[in-house]
């Protein structure tokens, strides 16, 4: 062997040992990667639940991961709190289904169900009194201009005054409803 093969050899070597101390991983990166492997399940199956997978469908998913079943309910869970929206209530009940039926706790999805009402009491009982004062100040400027009758609707959606007080709301109650979803973390 040549002075240059032994200096390749030696590189090779150390580029060797190198890679077998790099391609062994640690307790804690399989742990991290096996918590993002069932992440992933527990988002498509909550995807697939959405999509219409009955949940006796997503039982029998959970029960091929059963030494990880819980914590895969848990990745489930979370995803599907996830989806609740305030101003969309599209798939509530369904989420608010599969919530208790994987949870247990009736009690959350109650608290949910409570904050939805009273989120979509508070914002029609803002939007009349918006409203109101709306329609009495366009009526004031119109009168002032000779104008009158029943037939001015302001355009409340546009209305600055409408946008600050939902968006207020909408904050408000986001934070009482996240509260809630963070609660589904420690069941």
């Amino acid at each position: 062997m040549s002075g240059e093969d032994k200096e390749l050899r030696s590189a090779f070597d150390i580029a060797m040992e190198r890679a077998q101390k790099l391609g062994g991983l640690s307790a804690e990166e399989k742990k991290r990667l096996k918590e993002g492997e069932l992440s992933e399940v527990g988002q498509a199956l909550g995807e697939r639940y959405l999509s219409g997978l009955p949940i006796r469908d997503v039982e029998l998913e959970l029960d091929k991961y059963r030494e990880d079943r819980q914590i895969l309910i848990r990745y489930l869970l979370s995803f599907l709190a996830g989806k609740i929206n305030l101003t969309d209530a599209g798939d509530v009940e369904r989420i608010l289904e599969a919530i208790q039926h994987f949870s247990g706790s009736p009690k959350v999805v109650e608290d949910i169900r409570d904050i939805i009402n009273e989120w979509q009491t508070a914002v029609a009982q803002a939007r009349r009194e918006t409203q109101s004062k709306l329609l009495a100040a366009k009526r004031k400027e119109l009168a002032k201009k000779g104008i009158s009758g029943s037939a001015v609707e302001p355009a409340i959606e546009a209305s600055p005054e409408w946008l600050e007080t939902s968006q207020h709301l909408l904050s408000e109650y986001q934070k009482r409803l996240e509260g809630i979803k963070s609660s589904l973390q420690a069941l």
